[in-house]
């Protein structure tokens, strides 16, 4: 189904080419004096220098070519040479039914769609979503819902914050508050627990406390640095800390993205 604007373009260039104007000067838009019209052509300005001519004349000589249209109620010269168009009802009103009794009202579908990727969400392990995080799930949750009903090929992908200090900050205040835990003994060979040494609620208090203790305490920063360092080198109690993390946080945040209808395909994070 042809878009609303480039049938009423059509109308007008035919228009230009019957008074022996270029038709490519037809080009309608939305009227930026919607006090006088609905739509206004400015082709005569443009037609102007190419036909030595007066750019009124031009808008008459086109305004007389549209008497009776099926397109245009009325159109209307004005100086210094524009086109006011104003549309008949039983046009707009076939042009919306036909759309309504159209599959997906009309939309026409890409002949070779193309595979898109939204990366978007951009939530963090180890810490609670908040407000800031609504924007890019929203937008990004839109611009792919759009894209698929466009027909296009739409992948969505959270990309989580999974990596870097903010793991090391979480494995540092467990090492403090448990230093007994087999993951801190780096002789130890065994098979490490399955379970998470903490619950969800216990991760969402743990990281801004040791946040806030890296931000007073220098030393303590600097344990957190070579915990991230241990972690990115594969320290296999860090590596498997971080495990417990994505495995207690990432069910979390599916609850939460899905309370807000913001499915993703690809729960992908930063490359270790």
């Amino acid at each position: 189904m042809k878009k609303f604007l480039d049938l009423i373009s059509e109308e007008m260039q035919n228009a230009f080419g019957a008074a022996g104007y270029d038709a490519s000067l037809g080009k309608v838009t939305l009227s930026n004096r919607p006090d006088l019209c609905e739509y206004q052509c400015n082709g005569a300005m443009a037609g102007a220098k190419l036909y030595k001519k007066a750019p009124l004349m031009i808008a008459r000589d086109v305004a007389e070519k549209c008497g009776g249209s099926q397109v245009f109620a009325s159109v209307e010269a004005a100086a210094p040479g524009f086109l006011n168009i104003k549309l008949r009802e039983a046009f707009v009103a076939g042009y919306l039914n036909h759309m309504g009794t159209s599959p997906k009202f009309g939309l026409e579908m890409p002949e070779k769609p193309m595979k898109i990727i939204v990366d978007y969400g951009g939530a963090n392990v180890a810490k609670s979503l908040h407000v800031g995080h609504l924007r890019s799930a929203i937008i990004g949750e839109s611009v792919k819902r759009i894209a698929r009903y466009a027909g296009y090929e739409v992948i969505g992908d959270i990309h989580m914050g999974d990596w870097g200090l903010q793991i090391g900050l979480v494995i540092t205040e467990l090492q403090e508050r448990d230093p007994s835990l087999p993951y801190f003994d780096e002789s130890f060979q065994g098979e490490y627990p399955t379970k998470a040494p903490f619950t969800i609620a216990e991760l969402g208090e743990i990281y801004p406390t040791a946040s806030e203790k890296s931000k007073a305490d220098e030393a303590y920063k600097e344990r957190a640095l070579e915990a991230t360092t241990k972690l990115q080198k594969g320290v296999r109690g860090y590596r498997a800390l971080w495990r417990h993390i994505m495995d207690v946080s990432v069910p979390d945040l599916k609850k939460n993205y899905h309370s807000l209808q913001v499915d993703f395909d690809l729960w992908k994070g930063d490359p270790p």
